[in-house]
């Protein structure tokens, strides 16, 4: 495992878009596929990518999926594909036949048996599973990535890549990318930042701790390549070892 601490979240948005690119340069194929989340976390990043990136990112080259999604549509303010839309989807040239969004809007079994069976056809099998050349994970201050909750283990050990999930402190229903398939990925990273989630992400890296009860600490316990990308802010409690 590795983790980058950097000064300031705008800089830690620049060091996943260099492992971004070294990605790219590593896997050298027509074709890199690279999942995306929501949140406050990646609107600095996808800013970053219109502002900074737009050509400089072999945009031709990646497919680009989501972890997970809200089950509303498209044009509503919870949509992750939305919030990619608005903030650099339209102003980057990535070929529309290579953006492959959650529909929200669809019955959410449907649709997680829809997007599972799209993944499983368009990307590598590693070990019975689609394998991501590279994610980019969130983590909430409860511990949960995707859309993957504390008390949800049986998304960590699902048969499909996808599944239907709920937010249990708002009802929200959601699809999200399953355990299996974050682990297998070419590179599983962590893109967390702000003070809220110094508490979280010191309980996730520490090793004395009973990190696999949360969702994001089971992740980072077993997958085949992981990377964290975190500010100062975040980091100020994981200690010297750690660092």
């Amino acid at each position: 495992m590795k983790i980058h601490i950097s000064d300031t979240p705008q800089e830690a948005a620049r060091v996943v878009t260099h492992q971004l690119l070294k990605q790219l340069d590593t896997i050298r194929k027509d074709s890199f596929s690279l999942a995306i989340s929501g949140g406050y976390s990646a609107e600095l990043l996808f800013r970053l990518w219109a502002e900074m990136y737009y050509k400089s990112l072999p945009w031709y080259r990646i497919h680009l999926y989501w972890v997970d999604e809200r089950c509303v549509s498209p044009t509503d303010g919870d949509s992750n594909y939305g919030l990619a839309k608005k903030l650099f989807l339209d102003k980057v040239k990535i070929p529309h036949m290579q953006i492959h969004r959650i529909m929200g809007e669809a019955n959410p079994q449907h649709e997680a048996q829809r997007y599972s069976e799209l993944v499983k056809k368009n990307l590598p099998d590693n070990d019975g599973y689609p394998q991501f050349d590279m994610l980019i994970l969130g983590m909430g201050t409860d511990g949960h990535t995707s859309s993957v909750f504390p008390g949800q283990n049986d998304l960590l050990t699902s048969p499909q890549p996808y599944a239907a999930s709920i937010n249990p402190y708002n009802g929200q229903r959601r699809i999200a990318l399953t355990g299996q398939p974050m682990l297998r990925a070419g590179l599983t990273s962590f893109y967390v930042i702000g003070s809220e989630k110094a508490e979280i992400l010191a309980q996730v890296l520490n090793p004395n701790t009973e990190a696999e009860k949360y969702p994001a600490g089971y992740i980072a316990r077993h997958a085949d390549h992981i990377e964290f990308f975190t500010d100062e802010a975040a980091a100020g409690k994981l200690g010297n070892t750690l660092k």
